[in-house]
């Protein structure tokens, strides 16, 4: 009901807020949390009445991580708790949790991210980098969006692109019409898919429709998403934005229910989130080795696939919004290899986020803004 259920809560707009920070953060920090927590009790956290164990987590994020005062946090959680024969044992937890001071903790549990994968960080980017990282993955993102009519008031400069604007957090924001809400990574992605040549395109893994807002208006866009579900958000966007020429179609990009080549071709692929930590939030929870080899083996197809669609002489674009090298500069020396009659060019993105190799590769801490690749060719067949 907090992430935009039809069914609203009887909350004042400050405590929503309050609200939806506790959910965010209780999800964020939860291994850090759970690791507090374990401490008070006689058995396994994890062993506990469902009920028990969300009213520990809300009592303790309150007093660990939003500074509430314990007594606060304390009677309100223990009032809150639905279940009276357990009240006693949360009300005695969270007394302990007032008083819990942090020893010096793993970096996976002090930031809350599965260890397999800090541990993999570590390795790649050293400790110092890493933790900053893991730190850059827990803040709460600023909301942002570009613009495609009217530079709303009240906002600031992004920090790449001209019609991108920061909104502040002070009062009520009505975005003005065509303004799209997006990290700004985002936006340099589908503007520089935008302003790739071609007239016809055909776009694969468009829902939301994030991408498609830059594509409309370069001339007519086919849409696909496998999932209908998310194609009602496109069609609410498009409906809402008055994209021009585009038209969606849910259907599998392996099989897709035409025949027609396109002068460009954008894929933007499923993958492991990992550079977008800080605003899916509780995308870090899904990972595992396994999710990421299983995505590399679809990332892969759909990229081999969707080049089939590809004109002589036109443009095939490939994007996620994860920082792993085995579904970004991985996925493109796979598909290189076998497909030879595909040249690479210089994504257009700010030169500063953009490799020697022609990848557009944002680092979160290093650019300030979410992680995102991508990559473009030319089909020279």
């Amino acid at each position: 009901m907090l992430r935009g259920s039809s069914e609203r809560l009887p909350l004042s707009s400050e405590d929503m807020a309050f609200a939806t920070r506790m959910y965010r953060e209780a999800v964020v920090w939860r291994k850090r949390i759970d690791h507090a927590l374990n401490r008070y009790l006689r058995r396994s956290l994890y062993t506990l009445d469902p009920d028990v164990l969300c009213s520990l987590r809300i009592g303790a994020v309150q007093m660990l991580v939003l500074g509430t005062p314990p007594h606060a946090a304390v009677s309100a959680t223990v009032e809150a708790h639905s279940n009276r024969k357990t009240r006693g044992l949360v009300n005695a937890v969270l007394r302990k949790i007032a008083g819990h001071t942090e020893e010096k903790l793993p970096l996976h549990i002090q930031y809350s991210h599965p260890e397999e994968l800090v541990n993999r960080w570590m390795k790649r980017y050293g400790e110092s980098v890493t933790g900053k990282l893991l730190e850059w993955n827990n803040q709460p993102p600023p909301l942002g969006g570009y613009a495609f009519g009217d530079i709303p008031e009240a906002t600031e400069k992004g920090k790449f692109l001209e019609r991108y604007s920061v909104i502040k957090r002070q009062g009520a924001f009505q975005p003005p019409e065509n303004f799209y809400i997006q990290d700004e990574s985002a936006a340099i992605v589908g503007q520089g898919m935008a302003e790739l040549p071609g007239t016809t395109v055909l776009e694969v893994g468009a829902a939301p429709g994030g991408k498609t807002a830059h594509l409309s208006g370069t001339g007519s866009v086919i849409s696909v998403d496998r999932k209908r579900k998310r194609m009602k958000r496109w069609i609410a966007n498009r409906d809402r934005l008055h994209w021009k020429s585009c038209f969606p179609v849910a259907a599998d990009c392996s099989s897709l229910p035409f025949s027609t080549k396109f002068d460009k071709v954008v894929v933007d692929a499923p993958c492991t989130n990992t550079g977008v930590y800080r605003r899916r939030f509780d995308a870090r929870w899904n990972w595992s080795a396994a999710m990421e080899e299983e995505l590399v083996q679809i990332q892969r197809k759909m990229l081999t696939d969707s080049a089939k669609a590809v004109k002589p002489g036109g443009v095939l674009v490939y994007s996620t919004c994860s920082i792993e090298p085995a579904e970004n500069s991985g996925v493109v020396r796979f598909f290189e290899e076998r497909n030879l009659a595909f040249e690479r060019i210089p994504f257009p993105a700010p030169e500063e986020l953009v490799t020697g190799e022609g990848f557009l590769s944002v680092f979160p801490p290093d650019a300030g803004i979410d992680g995102l690749f991508a990559v473009s060719w030319k089909y020279t067949g």
